[in-house]
């Protein structure tokens, strides 16, 4: 059997190719943002829906708030330079979000701060506190939303 052989630089291009991780496309990456908000917002809406109820169940409260905790950690990962309203794929993401990042990035640990103080305040069985907590959480995602979201129509 006869030896196939490379030229240098077609080994070159296949090897970075080859070390080259494939890039999601913004349209990926958007609804990546967009399922993780809504998994999010599901679990703030859990949280808020358990406290209402005339006994709080505490471990659905606690599984939320350990579900919102987790994804605001994740958040930063949601929304990769490329996949704001430029990249042509349809978003509610503001440019604002890229062109501000010390901003963004602020309103983001905002928001980690509060959700780690949800998970506390929900770990403690105290619905004050838990209501209380709950109240500052959703503050920073106005705070988010007024500055860097498309209003909704």
């Amino acid at each position: 059997m006869g030896r196939f052989k490379l030229s240098k630089p077609l080994a070159f291009a296949a090897v970075a190719l080859a070390a080259t991780p494939l890039l999601a496309a913004p349209a990926d990456d958007v609804r990546t943002r967009v399922s993780g908000l809504r998994e999010l917002g599901a679990a703030f809406k859990a949280v808020n829906d358990g406290l209402r109820a005339s006994e709080p169940q505490m471990i659905m409260i606690q599984m939320s708030a350990k579900q919102i905790k987790n994804a605001a950690t994740q958040m930063p990962s949601w929304f990769p330079k490329g996949s704001g309203p430029e990249s042509g794929a349809k978003t509610a993401a503001k440019a604002e979000i890229w062109s501000q990042p010390a901003k963004f990035k602020a309103a983001q640990d905002a928001f980690v701060a509060e959700a780690n103080n949800l998970q506390k305040a929900s770990a403690s069985n105290d619905v004050a506190a838990i209501r209380a907590s709950t109240a500052k959480l959703g503050g920073t995602c106005k705070g988010c939303h007024d500055t860097f979201r498309v209003p909704r129509t």
